[in-house]
């Protein structure tokens, strides 16, 4: 083990476990907003989807704006800046009362995970750039790891006090920036555009470009329709199957089964990367396996159904949630990777606050089998996007990696 290990950079390693610390602070929160809101704050439920919206929201603003100042700034300032913004809300929840000094704290929340996401990313991708699939899958671990114990202990304070769960997630936030702050000063962790210089040194320029270039757009949509479909495991698959009479316990048995496949699973997905070594297709075989995870839905009436959905399911995400962000990174023209990376978490979060209106829509107005044919003709949409994606980069792209490492299976 520590052979594969070493295969990393002390850097991202430094990296991946900040974002252990700091996706447990953040998890800490998301699963007690409904119960927060309704329970203790006695409000209706419908108060409580508005709640998530405007996260959600505030979310995407933080993305949109975190790519630009990684590349103006650098990492280390705009992750810091992410970082105490959150706490500070995190603290302010624990010290008021209300919906609306509630609801003023979680925009602050919002904006500030939304700052931290893109620069980490980016990031990743600096620190390690022949790594390159390796380094977002590392990342993308590791906040599994962090949603895990997050969602655990978050659980656990919250049944003592709500007050305790809030200060608990500050602390953890504010030892994350503490670790920003003063540990990610390596050269590595140098300013953005000076090691976007000396990273793309050895490769073909690239014309500029921004904003206006298509092929980011049609990758951010194609994972924004992906995240649209997917979140319904988190929304309406959980009311239905309490309809149709599983537990909440057994629901839950189904996000164990989706962290142990992501950690197990990483042979696996090793040995489908070496074989499918370009990202596109990888991405695209995670979409084939998304349709074919919500067919399993269709006409769902065992556990085993949903058991065989979520395996799927979880294969799909371990190849688009990581291969995603290294597709953004290899048509980032120089000195805009935090941009593009912006883009692409701002297409997530997009999906994931519009996924469950969406969702929740079909469910009440359709059955369940109309519910899930939709989602799996989403999935389709964005296939078809993502596949033509690429035909649209500016000239001078990076070129594809031919053996692009992944996260724990392969030395330098």
């Amino acid at each position: 083990m520590s052979r594969l290990w070493a295969a990393y950079p002390r850097a991202l390693l430094v990296l991946v476990l900040s974002t252990v610390v700091m996706v447990t602070g953040f998890s800490m929160l998301w699963p007690l907003v409904t119960l927060y809101v309704h329970s203790r704050l006695g409000l209706p439920m419908s108060w409580a989807g508005g709640v998530l919206l405007i996260q959600s929201a505030a979310n995407l603003g933080g993305n949109i704006l975190g790519g630009p100042l990684f590349d103006r700034w650098g990492g280390r300032p705009a992750i810091l800046t992410g970082a105490v913004a959150a706490a500070a809300a995190a603290f302010g929840m624990a010290a008021t009362h209300g919906i609306y000094p509630y609801l003023a704290m979680t925009i602050v929340l919002g904006v500030g995970t939304g700052l931290i996401y893109p620069s980490i990313n980016a990031y990743a991708a600096q620190v390690w750039p022949e790594g390159r699939r390796a380094a977002f899958n590392a990342i993308y671990v590791a906040s599994n790891v962090g949603v895990a114990i997050g969602s655990m202990i978050g659980g656990l304070l919250a049944q003592v006090h709500f007050w305790l769960a809030f200060t608990v997630t500050g602390l953890l936030l504010l030892l994350y920036g503490i670790w920003v702050a003063f540990g990610l000063r390596s050269p590595a962790f140098g300013h953005a555009l000076a090691g976007d210089r000396h990273t793309e040194a050895s490769h073909t320029p690239r014309q500029p470009a921004g904003l206006w270039q298509l092929a980011p757009w049609l990758l951010a949509l194609g994972l924004f329709l992906d995240w649209t479909a997917y979140v319904q495991w988190q929304t309406t698959i959980a009311v239905h199957m309490q309809v149709l009479g599983f537990s909440i316990a057994r629901y839950s048995l189904l996000w164990t089964l989706n962290g142990i496949i992501i950690l197990v699973g990483q042979p696996l997905v090793g040995w489908v990367t070496r074989r499918l070594p370009r990202v596109k297709q990888q991405i695209l075989l995670g979409n084939i396996l998304f349709m074919l995870s919500f067919a399993f839905l269709v006409r769902a009436g065992s556990y085993a159904a949903f058991v065989g959905g979520m395996t799927l399911s979880t294969l799909g995400e371990m190849l688009v949630w990581p291969g995603i962000p290294s597709a953004a990174d290899r048509m980032a023209p120089q000195g805009r990777r935090g941009l593009y990376q912006g883009i692409v978490s701002g297409a997530a979060s997009t999906g994931r606050a519009v996924g469950p209106l969406v969702g929740g829509i079909l469910y009440d107005r359709a059955p369940t089998q109309v519910l899930f044919s939709v989602m799996i003709a989403i999935f389709a949409l964005g296939f078809v996007v993502l596949s033509v994606h690429d035909r649209f980069e500016a000239p001078g792209r990076k070129p594809p990696s031919p053996a692009e490492p992944l996260f724990l299976q392969q030395e330098r």
